[in-house]
């Protein structure tokens, strides 16, 4: 082996945080310079911060899958065996893992410690919920990928995709601080009681507006419960009013509940619950998001 080359082997100690087939790994540190692993599943989104929000420096490698930066006409792909590198961008920057990625970053500290944190932070927020709630498993992610798709397909990007990344991920978290005997009675709710649980999206906001990184976010989770035609809650938005995110986790939230068996009930079919999301158009569901939704996830020709 050459001179001052050290040979690294993974043995299962390293520092390392992620979520199912989303994670980080930290590889080496030396000097002022952190040697990171990203794994990113597909049709995530993710960003470079500008210079005057963090100046390092950052070089990234595409060891495999296929990943995009910028859209439509600026869309540049990177291909295994291709990088980009920078010492301050002039602005965000934001990417799209186009499949199943797996990154080498080289950069200035402490760029590791900043996004374990917030990763850290969005895993304990989403336990607490399925942790209280063993019915919800599983349904935080689906939500999160259904979302994405609806967004792409409605044109949005940018810190529009992150935050509702986040929101849709997150949108039931201020459930953790509602009564258990609430939270999970099998019966029905008393008036005071449903008081109570739909509280939860305030609490939800409340809770993401704590992290800087997360306020997008939090707008989407408070206005989630929000119908089309103005008889939602907490606030009762009419329309446009309700952010384009929330009247996005609107639509994927109910798809997913229709679809999903519960102690109470059975789950429907594909083309059941697209019926069901079309009879609520234009009254619970903005149409356009629905249309984009089922557009996105290829009609009922599919169960």
């Amino acid at each position: 082996m050459t001179e001052g080359m050290t040979l690294g082997r993974r043995e299962g100690n390293g520092e390392q945080v992620g979520k199912r087939s989303n994670s980080l790994e930290l590889l080496a540190l030396h000097g002022f310079l952190e040697i990171t692993r990203h794994r990113i599943a597909a049709e995530k989104h993710f960003y470079m911060d500008a210079a005057d929000e963090w100046a390092g420096f950052e070089f990234v490698y595409v060891v495999s899958g296929r990943l995009s930066m910028g859209k439509n006409q600026d869309k540049t792909v990177f291909e295994p065996g291709e990088y980009l590198h920078h010492r301050g961008l002039p602005e965000r920057a934001y990417f799209r893992a186009e499949t199943d990625v797996e990154l080498l970053m080289v950069s200035s500290p402490p760029s590791y410690h900043l996004i374990r944190d917030e990763i850290q932070e969005i895993l304990a927020l989403a336990r607490s919920v399925e942790e209280k709630d063993a019915n919800t498993e599983g349904h935080c992610s689906r939500l999160e990928r259904l979302a994405i798709l609806t967004g792409e397909r409605l044109g949005l990007s940018g810190d529009h995709l992150v935050d509702l990344s986040y929101g849709a991920y997150l949108h039931d978290v201020g459930k953790v601080r509602v009564p258990d005997s609430i939270l999970l009675k099998t019966g029905r709710l008393t008036d005071e009681e449903w008081i109570e649980m739909r509280r939860h999206t305030e609490h939800g906001r409340d809770m993401l507006r704590e992290k800087e990184f997360l306020k997008g976010a939090a707008e989407i989770v408070v206005g989630h419960h929000e119908r089309y035609d103005g008889s939602g809650y907490p606030k009762g938005l009419k329309g446009n009013q309700i952010p384009i995110g929330a009247r996005v986790v609107a639509v994927v939230d109910a798809y997913d509940a229709i679809r999903s068996t519960r102690p109470y009930k059975k789950a429907e079919s594909k083309a059941k619950a697209i019926e069901e999301l079309r009879k609520g158009s234009g009254t619970q569901f903005d149409p356009r998001v629905v249309r984009a939704f089922v557009e996105a996830i290829g009609g009922a020709d599919e169960e």
